[in-house]
C-alpha cells in the first residue's frame, strides 16, 4: 500500500489494542494526518480481561515498577510525545497504600507501594482504563476514534484493497487494514460444559468458578503454576483465612471455610518463585546467547533455520552458567559492574568456553547443569513421605534464593537469563526461525520449563503454601505423574501413584484442573479467529507438523492464508501468534526495549508507509 489509508480497524481493546492506538497517536501528533481508527470490543478500552472486579489477593505476577501503558524512547523505535507514569508511580500519586497483609491495597491505609511489590490484578485494569482514556485524549484533531462496544465475528475481503470487519450487531466497518488484538480470545467465551459437575475445567472467572467447592470438602488441584495458586488463595484467602508472620515465621489462621485441598501435577515438581528485585541490580549483556552468534550458526544451515537442542540450548545453558559464576566473582569485588566487566572482557579474549572452564576450576560446579531438562517422571520414590519431604526442601531453598534477591542470588541469577535474554530466545523463533521438530521441542517442552523456573508465584505465594501445608489444609498428592480415575457414578475421584514403591491412593470429592492453556483458533467455533482460519483466511501451524497451536504470521503481523500467501491487509498481533513468535502475553515494561510495541510499530509501519516511519 502506497497511499496513506483513511481508516484502520483494531478488533480487541485490551493491552494490545492500546499499544496499538497509542502508536498511531503518537505517529499523528507528529505528522499530523486524517486518519479513522474504529476500536471493536464490548470490554472497557484498555482494560481488556483484566476485571476491575477480582479481590485483592489475586495479584499480578509481574512487579508494578515493570508495567507501563506509556511509551518511553528505549521501549520502541518511534515518536513518544504522550508521556505518563507507570503503575508504581501510578499508585502512588493516588497514594494508594499496601496493608500488612501484603495483598490489600487502599488509599491512605499502610505502607508505602514499592517498585518491587506485586499489587492486585484489579489496580492493572483500573490503570489500564485510566491510561486508555489519557491517551485518546491527546489524540491531535487529525485522528478521529471511533468505539464500536460489541463483537467482531467476521472479516472478509472487501472491494479496492479493504477489508470489512463484520460486527456482532449487524453493523459492517470497512477499513484499508485491519489488526486484530484479541489476546486470550476464548476466555471470553462460555467454558465447555464438563462431564462431571464436579469437575471443573476452567477454574475463571474466580471465585465463582469454585462456588460448588464446599468447607471441608476433598479437591485435587492439578497445576503447580500461576493458576494453581490463584486457586489455593481463593479456596483460603478468599474464605477468611489468613497467614500471620512473627519471629517464628508464618502460620496459616483457617476460618474453617475452607475445604481439603490435594496439591498435584504431572512433573511433581514445584514453580520457582519470582525473586525479589534488589534495587540497583545490574541487567548485563549476553555473552555467549548473542543475536550475532545466531546469525552466524543460522549463515552456515542450508535454510537458515535452526536445530535448537543442537546450535540453541548448549548457548542459553552457557548463558546461565557465566551469570551464575558473575554473581560468585562480584561477591568477591563487592561490585556487580565491575565483575561483569571482567567476564566480558575475559570472553571476548579467550571465548566462552575457556571461561566458563576457568570459573568452574575456581568456583567448583554449578547447580545450572541439567535444570532446564530436569524431570522426576522415571524417578522411583520410596514412598510418600520421601517425596513429600524433598518437595517441602525445594520450596523452602527456593524461597530463601528468592528472599536474597537478584543481584545477590547467584541461581537466581542464572535463572533470570531467561528473562532477561528473552529478545535474544525471540530471534531464535523469529523467521527464518528453526526446524520443525524444533518448534515442537521449543514449546513443547523448552517453554513450559521457563514458565516453571522464572514465570512462577510471587515468593510470598511459596511462603503461604509451605503454611497451608504446615497447617494440614493443603498436603501433596501421590507423587510424580499421578493417575487421575473418574468415577463410574457418584463416588469419589481417585488420584493414584505410578512413582512410589508403597502404592498411594487419595480420594477427592472434586478435581480442578488449574493448568489452563488456551486451545489453537482452529479448535475454539465460533471465536472470530476460529472463523478466520476455518475460511482459509489465516492458519495456524499446524501445517509444520508440531504440537503448536497458534496463528501462521509473518514478521510484520500479516496473516498467512491457508494457500501460504500472506494477506496484506489483516495483522495479528498478541498471544494467539504464539509460535510464530515467542511470548506475547505480557504488558510492556518502562525504559527497556518493548516487543509488543515495537512488533505494533513494524506491523503498522508495513500498513501505513507514508504516516509510520521509522524514527532512528
Amino acid at each position: 500500500m502506497s497511499h496513506i489509508p483513511l481508516s484502520v480497524a483494531v478488533v480487541g481493546a485490551g493491552s494490545r489494542g492500546l499499544g496499538v492506538v497509542e502508536r498511531l497517536v503518537a505517529h499523528c501528533l507528529e505528522r499530523p494526518t486524517p486518519l479513522t481508527v474504529h476500536l471493536i470490543d464490548p470490554q472497557p478500552f484498555g482494560a481488556g480481561f483484566h476485571l476491575s472486579d477480582q479481590p485483592d489477593h489475586l495479584l499480578l505476577n509481574t512487579v508494578c515498577g515493570q508495567l507501563s501503558a506509556f511509551a518511553d524512547a528505549q521501549m520502541v523505535d518511534g515518536p513518544v510525545p504522550v508521556p505518563g507514569p507507570s503503575l508504581h508511580e501510578w499508585c502512588r500519586r493516588r497514594d494508594l497504600r499496601l496493608a500488612d497483609d501484603g495483598y490489600t491495597v487502599r488509599a491512605g491505609e499502610g505502607r508505602e507501594i514499592q517498585p518491587n511489590d506485586f499489587l492486585p490484578r484489579r489496580l492493572l485494569s483500573e490503570y489500564l482504563a485510566w491510561a486508555a482514556g489519557e491517551i485518546t485524549c491527546a489524540a491531535p484533531e487529525s485522528l478521529t476514534l471511533i468505539r464500536h462496544r460489541t463483537t467482531a465475528v467476521d472479516i472478509l475481503p472487501g472491494g479496492s484493497g479493504s477489508e470489512t470487519v463484520v460486527l456482532a450487531d449487524g453493523s459492517r466497518v470497512d477499513a484499508d487494514a485491519v489488526f486484530v488484538t484479541v489476546g486470550h480470545h476464548s476466555l471470553y467465551l462460555p467454558a465447555p460444559s464438563a462431564p462431571d459437575p464436579r469437575l471443573v475445567t476452567r477454574p475463571y472467572p474466580l471465585p465463582t468458578a469454585l462456588d460448588g467447592i464446599g468447607p471441608g470438602e476433598r479437591v485435587a488441584v492439578l497445576g503447580m503454576g500461576l493458576t494453581a495458586m490463584d486457586v489455593l488463595a481463593t479456596l483460603t484467602l478468599g474464605r477468611g483465612g489468613k497467614h500471620l508472620t512473627d519471629e517464628a515465621g508464618m502460620r496459616y489462621l483457617p476460618s474453617g471455610r475452607e475445604p481439603s485441598i490435594v496439591l498435584t501435577n504431572r512433573s511433581g515438581m514445584p514453580s520457582r518463585s519470582r525473586p525479589r528485585l534488589r534495587p540497583g541490580r545490574v541487567r548485563f549483556a549476553p555473552l555467549a546467547l548473542t543475536t550475532d552468534r545466531l546469525d552466524e550458526i543460522r549463515a552456515g544451515t542450508p535454510d537458515g533455520r535452526l536445530g535448537f537442542t543442537r546450535d540453541v540450548l548448549p548457548l542459553i545453558e552457557a548463558e546461565m552458567e557465566l551469570a551464575y559464576y558473575r554473581t560468585l566473582l562480584a561477591r568477591e569485588y563487592g561490585d556487580a559492574t565491575g565483575a561483569g566487566r571482567e567476564l566480558a572482557r575475559r570472553c571476548a579474549r579467550d571465548g566462552h568456553e575457556a571461561l566458563l572452564g576457568e570459573l568452574h576450576a575456581r568456583f567448583g560446579p554449578c547447580p545450572v547443569t541439567g535444570i532446564l531438562s530436569a524431570d522426576l517422571t522415571d524417578r522411583q520414590w520410596t514412598g510418600y513421605d520421601a517425596y513429600r519431604d524433598w518437595f517441602t526442601a525445594e520450596v523452602a531453598a527456593d524461597l530463601a534464593e528468592a528472599r536474597e534477591g537478584l543481584g545477590a542470588a547467584p541461581l537466581k541469577e542464572a535463572l533470570e537469563v531467561l528473562r532477561d535474554h528473552r529478545d535474544v530466545l525471540r530471534a531464535v523463533i523469529d523467521p527464518p526461525g528453526v526446524d520443525d521438530a524444533s518448534l515442537a521441542t521449543f514449546f513443547g517442552e523448552f517453554a513450559p520449563t521457563v514458565n516453571r523456573l522464572v514465570i512462577g508465584p510471587q515468593l510470598d505465594r511459596s511462603a503461604e503454601l509451605l503454611s497451608l501445608l504446615d497447617a494440614g489444609i493443603v498436603r501433596l498428592g501421590p507423587g510424580p505423574r499421578p493417575k487421575i480415575v473418574a468415577p463410574a457414578g457418584q463416588g469419589p475421584w481417585r488420584l493414584e501413584s505410578t512413582c512410589l514403591d508403597r502404592p498411594l491412593r487419595i480420594e477427592v470429592d472434586h478435581v480442578v484442573q488449574a493448568h489452563v492453556s488456551e486451545p489453537g483458533a482452529d479448535r475454539v467455533a465460533g471465536s472470530l479467529l476460529g472463523t478466520l482460519v476455518a475460511a482459509g483466511r489465516v492458519r495456524t501451524l499446524a501445517h509444520r507438523g508440531a504440537a503448536v497451536h497458534g496463528l501462521d504470521v509473518t514478521r510484520q503481523g500479516q496473516g498467512i492464508d491457508r494457500t501460504g500467501t500472506p494477506q496484506p491487509r489483516l495483522f495479528f498481533l498478541g498471544p494467539h501468534t504464539e509460535g510464530s513468535s515467542y511470548y506475547n502475553h505480557y504488558v510492556p515494561s518502562p525504559g527497556v526495549p518493548s516487543r509488543a510495541l515495537r512488533d505494533a510499530e513494524l506491523a503498522l509501519r508495513t500498513a501505513l508507509p507514508s504516516l509510520i516511519t521509522r524514527k532512528r
